[in-house]
């Protein structure tokens, strides 16, 4: 166990040095010419960071959904986020240019969130079944107004669009960073807080003895899931997989209690987001994440299906 800590203290500093100075261009870090020193000012350190603001939330949000649902098979995609970030992104573009794509994508990723939700919550209650399906309706309404505003578009700006849905780090900035890494700190140190209520939360039906308002907790969690999943999402795009396979793997390195969950998640979704990216800056072409992610993703979500069944335990 001390040897599993040490390693995840050490990987996310390591992923990210590698962030700062693994690229096209060599940087040697003990002798930076003024070139080397502007490109990571400039392009390597704000992506870097942008890939820690990434990890964080992306990981952060499917532990809060899988905790909360005692099911390790449930991220925050599921609730509708990425169809309704997609069409406040296609809006934005069509209509909306000057409000920008990210606050516009924010706002209806929220929406999405609030209105699946709002249809799983039946007498006061949400079973993970009826949010599956909540989430199901809510993608596909969203998808196809999705589809509806892609037939307006013209191709250049249609291209533009699919590329940003797949999901990347490449165009990030300075201000892109300063819109999500101060939130999605903020809402980690404030679901470390909330560490106690997460763990009565995972017991399930349990919690309502120990005298927890079950539906309260539940849908403030929720929320908090979704409202990291789009302070990145609505800036960087569609960044798919992470939210999932970072939380289980995390809690079957340092079991399920949240004091350690929490810090484990925050280390392995840096060291999987940044790693990604630094693997995209070294293959030929500009390869969105997202599609690194999804490569990984998918195959360790076969496994982790076979092996769990989709049960929590």
């Amino acid at each position: 166990m001390r040897k599993g800590l040490i390693l995840l203290l050490i990987f996310p500093v390591v992923a990210v040095f590698l962030g700062i100075f693994v690229g096209s261009y060599p940087t040697n870090p003990l002798h930076l010419d003024q070139l080397g020193k502007r490109i990571i000012w400039n392009i390597r350190l704000p992506r870097t960071l942008m890939g820690i603001s990434a990890g964080m939330a992306l990981g952060l949000g499917g532990m809060i959904l899988q905790a909360v649902f005692r099911n390790p098979l449930v991220d925050t995609y599921i609730l509708g986020v990425s169809s309704g970030v997609a069409l406040g992104a296609a809006l934005a573009v069509s209509f909306l240019p000057m409000a920008g794509i990210a606050p516009v994508a924010l706002v209806f990723g929220l929406l999405a969130v609030f209105i699946a939700y709002s249809l799983a919550r039946v007498n006061g209650r949400v079973s993970t079944v009826s949010l599956v399906l909540a989430g199901i309706i809510v993608t596909s309404l969203f998808s196809a107004l999705l589809a509806l505003l892609e037939l307006l578009l013209s191709s250049e700006s249609l291209s533009g669009l699919v590329v940003w849905l797949m999901g990347s780090l490449s165009n990030v900035s300075w201000r892109t960073v300063d819109y999500s890494l101060p939130g999605v700190v903020v809402l980690a140190i404030l679901l470390y807080f909330l560490r106690f209520r997460l763990n009565v939360m995972s017991l399930g039906d349990e919690a309502e003895l120990l005298g927890v308002n079950v539906p309260l907790w539940r849908g403030t969690f929720v929320f908090l899931s979704a409202l990291l999943t789009v302070l990145v999402i609505s800036s960087t795009g569609i960044i798919g997989w992470v939210g999932l396979i970072v939380p289980h793997t995390a809690r079957m390195l340092v079991g399920p209690e949240h004091s350690k969950l929490i810090l484990a998640t925050i280390s392995m979704g840096i060291t999987v987001m940044v790693l990604a990216d630094v693997i995209v800056r070294l293959l030929p072409g500009d390869i969105p994440v997202g599609i690194i992610t999804t490569v990984v993703g998918v195959p360790f979500f076969a496994y982790l299906l076979r092996k769990t069944g989709g049960a929590w335990e």
